[in-house]
């Protein structure tokens, strides 16, 4: 059966040991049940900024094996321009606690190596010489500039269901796709979908879309792959054509009786 409970606090009553289980024990169960069978991702925040050679990761949450990771403070690492592919990382390190307490800890640092042994990828850039590093963006197209500009187009984002492309990314395809007045139905279920959920869906469904735009099965689950392939729709919509899986290539056999 369905319950709930939580204990009172109030003067002189007595704080009993099933009642601190509860505590400690329902918000991890929940979060488990709702997050269950999804990928290692971002779940909120984690927003990058740059300011006279500091970049800074603000507050967030992220899901990875099994456990959500909190930051309660932003990270502030040293940044200079270096002019070379950088990535922005967290490395995750299981703790060896005292017996009164199990956990890890989530370390965000930057190098040249893409990310390994279960890293999750924050964004990546490549800063040159007396230039400033962007975190804004003028369009969907813009998330992808090469130089002085982060990219945030890997970073797995978890929506309702599992991880997928970047929410704020999403929400400016969503802003983008409308504007062109397309009049096709899966534009408009995509983009409704999208700004409902405030750009948090599954990856799964940015699947459906593309296949659906296309006409082709999707083998390729990557962002970075998704993000293509988005950009690539909306340069059709905006070029009034609704018809991207022959601009792509992809032909129809006809039939003439």
């Amino acid at each position: 059966m369905f319950k709930f409970e939580s204990p009172v606090f109030v003067h002189k009553n007595i704080l009993k040991k099933d009642m601190l289980d509860e505590l400690r024990d329902y918000p991890l169960q929940i979060s488990r049940m709702m997050l269950e069978g999804c990928d290692d991702g971002v779940l909120k925040g984690t927003e990058i900024t740059w300011e006279d050679n500091l970049l800074k990761v603000s507050p967030g949450l992220i899901w990875h094996g099994g456990n959500i990771y909190r930051m309660e403070e932003t990270c502030s690492i040293n940044c200079p321009p270096v002019d070379q592919l950088t990535y922005i990382k967290v490395r995750f390190i299981t703790m060896d606690y005292e017996k009164d307490r199990i956990g890890g800890l989530g370390d965000v640092y930057m190098n040249e190596i893409p990310p390994e042994n279960g890293e999750i990828e924050l964004g990546r850039f490549r800063l040159q010489e007396g230039a400033r590093l962007r975190t804004d963006y003028e369009n969907f197209d813009d998330y992808q500039t090469e130089f002085d500009t982060v990219n945030r187009i890997h970073m797995p984002f978890i929506g309702a269901g599992g991880p997928g492309l970047w929410s704020g990314l999403l929400m400016e395809y969503a802003y983008e796709l409308l504007k062109t007045g397309t009049d096709n139905i899966y534009d408009t279920c995509f983009a409704m979908q999208i700004l409902g959920a405030k750009g948090k869906i599954a990856g799964e469904l940015t699947a459906w879309y593309v296949e659906k735009s296309v006409g082709r099965k999707v083998t390729d689950f990557s962002n970075g792959f998704f993000y293509e392939k988005l950009r690539g729709i909306l340069r059709e919509r905006k070029n009034g054509n609704s018809d991207f899986e022959k601009k792509q290539g992809y032909t129809r056999q006809m039939l003439l009786l």
